[in-house]
């Protein structure tokens, strides 16, 4: 796939992308002026007959467009509050104040999340409000609005369960999704039921995987958990902190890299069916279910829209850009759920792929005389995903990890080993099978566990490398500058790389 095309929809997601998440700063109507000023020089421009005219007034009409949607989906905070009602989606409202509100009511919107901590686990409960309650109990009403509760140690919760806190709220001082805060205890938190059954039947679907990967040795689950289910509730605060300090945290959070591997080894597993588009199509199902398994996160949605977007580009018999796949995917998010903008999860997904994207060919092809392709291939996608989210790692956190770069290179090959195992495992677990005396799953379990304690031992090695610490946050509004240097280069030079 030629890097050097035009991707008017990557300059369409990057103008809606800015829109929204400026928008807090700038009027909406502002945006609006702007989008339909930048359309307007656009088709003035296109009117030129310039093969490049041509191609810059399509880049500024793409440009104008994305900051037009942008003024239009402005999301649910109480800083956009100022702004007209017909510019931004309905604000949030609570009939009591805030500071009289002892109690509330709602359903959980999405999973829980939750991070180990050398405080214990602090989980996450995202929640859609709908009744308030007053201190005294005296005023109670009906209430619209995104709420975030903090629990430490809280219980494992699904979207789509009602729960009710016994605790006041806040105004969310961050812009994007919640328009309110709450802190609670678990004794705090009355559990319900779900109101839907394909929750209620997801839910158990998930528990019962759950209970098939507790059955190994407490260590290799909490580990399996968090990597096949995306659970980290238990897993050791002291290895979670190896996996962040060498440079491999990414590895925890389900992605396309998660997909990737799943789909390889559904794959390998349906070798069976003999028609090629019935395996794909088979795999690619089961792939689906499984997303829908471990609830939609910004890094999974982005990964399945573009794998869709290119199978059904190849389906047309047309050859699919990344950079346009990866802007339409970007861009659909962004109109579905403008508060995406605002998620570090979603800026670091997208960042590191369009950097893979840009920079990886560039990178393989100065160390490809030197090192084999299935070195040079990692080695090349592991540093350009680490120099293309370095500056908004070290913005939010002011500490990067270099030492990620070789430790990719070896923790993948070993993750990978370790799912694909895994997931042999729950599967067999569910059909018992004997080897002589000795059920197979527990062959597989000792497999496990030996994968388990080499993944540890890579850890244990590159945690001790330093980290990188940097406290100039004004590096973070650099990165696209960072993106474009490989695409400045390659024009110069004059000569086009396949990304196979």
């Amino acid at each position: 796939m030629n890097r050097g095309k035009f991707s008017p929809l990557s300059l369409f997601a990057l103008s809606l992308w800015g829109a929204v998440f400026f928008s807090g700063a700038l009027p909406g109507v502002l945006l609006l002026t702007l989008g339909f000023a930048w359309l307007a020089v656009a088709v003035t421009i296109f009117r030129v007959e310039n093969v490049r005219w041509k191609q810059a007034s399509l880049a500024l009409g793409f440009l104008g467009l994305g900051l037009l949607v942008g003024g239009l989906r402005i999301p649910e905070s109480p800083r956009w509050d100022r702004y007209p009602p017909f510019f931004a989606r309905p604000a949030s409202y609570t009939p009591i104040p805030l500071d009289r509100i002892g109690e509330f009511r709602g359903i959980m919107s999405a999973d829980s999340s939750s991070v180990p901590t050398s405080d214990g686990v602090l989980s996450r409960y995202p929640l859609r409000l709908e009744q308030v309650v007053s201190s005294d109990r005296l005023l109670q009403g009906s209430a619209s609005g995104n709420v975030l509760v903090l629990v430490r140690g809280g219980q494992v919760l699904f979207q789509g369960q009602e729960i009710t806190v016994y605790s006041g709220l806040v105004p969310s001082r961050e812009p994007g999704r919640f328009a309110y805060v709450s802190r609670a205890k678990p004794q705090q938190l009355q559990v319900g039921g779900f109101r839907r059954r394909f929750s209620s039947f997801r839910a158990g679907v998930f528990a019962a995987v759950q209970g098939k990967i507790q059955e190994l040795e407490p260590s290799v689950a909490s580990l399996l958990t968090a990597l096949l289910l995306g659970r980290k509730e238990e897993l050791q605060s002291s290895l979670y902190d190896q996996f962040r300090t060498s440079g491999s945290l990414h590895l925890l959070a389900l992605s396309g890299l998660h997909l990737g591997i799943l789909y390889f080894f559904l794959a390998l597993l349906l070798r069976f069916l003999r028609d090629r588009r019935l395996r794909r199509l088979v795999a690619g199902v089961l792939l689906l279910g499984y997303v829908l398994l471990v609830g939609l996160r910004p890094s999974l949605e982005r990964a399945v829209m573009v794998l869709l977007f290119a199978g059904l580009g190849y389906a047309l018999d047309r050859e699919p850009q990344p950079l346009n796949l990866l802007g339409l995917a970007a861009a659909l998010l962004l109109i579905l759920r403008p508060y995406y903008a605002f998620d570090l999860s979603f800026q670091l997904s997208f960042l590191s792929l369009a950097a893979i994207i840009l920079l990886g060919p560039y990178l393989y092809r100065l160390w490809q005389p030197y090192l084999p392709a299935f070195l040079g291939w990692p080695l090349g996608i592991s540093l350009s995903a680490q120099i293309g989210t370095a500056p908004l790692v070290l913005f939010h956190f002011g500490v990067v990890y270099p030492v990620g770069i070789l430790a990719a290179v070896l923790l993948i090959p070993l993750v990978t080993l370790f799912l694909g195992t895994g997931l042999l495992f729950v599967g067999l677990s569910m059909f018992p099978i004997s080897l002589g005396s000795f059920p197979l799953s527990g062959w597989i379990g000792e497999g496990l566990f030996l994968l388990y304690r080499m993944i540890v031992f890579c850890l244990e090695c590159f945690s001790r490398v330093p980290g990188l610490y940097l406290s100039w946050r004004s590096l973070y509004w650099g990165f696209p500058a960072v993106l474009l240097i490989p695409r400045i280069i390659e024009q110069q030079v004059g000569r086009g790389t396949r990304l196979c």
